[in-house]
């Protein structure tokens, strides 16, 4: 299964990752737009979302007053990012590409966010680079990156399983149980989430599968400084994944 269509797929029920989806798109925007601020100054106020998603993030940095662009390899959650943003009334233009070739004018935009994990879907840390050399390139002098990701350790041995559940989701009236399977392969790991309707015994399962590479912050950091971000460093405690902060020096 593709990236794309894994999460072509998973954009109507994306939410149900979250417990409470408004929740955590107002939680997110917060602390993305504390950070920002604490970077980049008061004044940076363009975002490129190049990772959109359904737009979890992106939503909550609108209604802050932030200008955003959105960039995703799904049209499916493009458009779906795009609803949620018509429907409180936000303006958010979107366009649907690869972050490894953005369509978006050179230093055009005030910082690049790369949020939920995304880069590691890339097959190797050289993709990664590619992708941050992007960021760099659409990030205006003075301005920069600001990537999220797991903290991943030392992978297990190949043809470990592991089992992640989520809990249960209630939605629409409906039940779901939701889980994550994770099965390695060396430095990569396969992924199966699966969304069990709770409520109905002989309803399938939605099974949606793709894979990930468990590359460690501090060597997407590296890849960072790789590309021309000054001032890389890692922030914790802040969001529900690692920070990665990175500047692009002024001219």
């Amino acid at each position: 299964m593709s990236v794309q269509a894994f999460y072509d797929d998973l954009a109507p029920l994306y939410h149900l990752v979250y417990e409470n989806w408004e929740a955590t798109v107002a939680r997110q925007g917060t602390a993305l737009a504390s950070l920002i601020g604490e970077e980049w100054g008061a004044g940076a106020r363009s975002v490129l979302d190049a990772a959109i998603g359904i737009g979890t993030q992106a939503l909550g940095l609108l209604a802050l007053g932030f200008r955003v662009t959105g960039s995703d390899l799904s049209p499916v959650s493009v458009i779906r990012a795009q609803r949620e943003a018509a429907a409180r009334h936000l303006p958010l233009a979107c366009v649907v590409a690869d972050f490894r070739a953005l369509p978006i004018r050179t230093a055009s935009v005030d910082v690049v966010i790369v949020c939920d994990n995304a880069l590691p879907h890339l097959e190797t840390p050289r993709e990664i680079e590619i992708a941050l050399g992007e960021c760099f390139r659409c990030a205006r002098p003075g301005g920069g990156c600001l990537v999220t990701m797991r903290d991943y350790g030392s992978p297990p041995p190949s043809g470990t399983v592991e089992v992640r559940p989520y809990g249960e989701r209630v939605w629409a009236g409906r039940r779901y149980h939701l889980r994550q399977v994770w099965t390695w392969t060396g430095p990569r790991y396969d992924l199966s989430f699966e969304i069990t309707p709770a409520d109905r015994g002989d309803a399938d399962a939605t099974i949606l599968k793709t894979s990930y590479l468990a590359i460690p912050v501090g060597q997407v950091a590296g890849l960072m400084r790789a590309v021309g971000f000054d001032n890389v460093r890692r922030v914790d405690g802040r969001f529900f994944h690692p920070v990665l902060v990175g500047t692009r020096a002024p001219v």
